[in-house]
């Protein structure tokens, strides 16, 4: 599963993505809503989803992605589990 780099801009340019790279890895990470933000209700859980890509020549390869609380790991997400996603976002 292919993520152009126009499509990775466009999620960073939102405010609610950012883009971590160094020599080994690349990692999109999402912040979605709190779950204080979502529901007024205080809560001190801060959930991500780190999408973990492959840069290529003018596309990133989607290895996979882990959703994380407080950065403790609650679910491995497999690029199939991202289909619906990738297809939104390049749409």
């Amino acid at each position: 599963m292919k993520l152009s780099y126009e499509a990775v801009e466009r999620l960073t340019g939102s405010g609610r993505y950012s883009l971590v790279e160094n020599e080994d890895s690349v990692v999109l990470i999402y912040y979605p809503p709190t779950a204080e933000e979502a529901s007024g209700l205080p809560s001190e859980t801060l959930r991500t989803l780190e999408i973990r890509l492959k840069r290529g020549q003018s596309e990133y390869e989607v290895l996979g992605a882990q959703v994380k609380e407080n950065g403790r790991v609650v679910k491995d997400v497999t690029p199939q589990e991202l289909e619906l996603w990738l297809q939104f976002v390049e749409g």
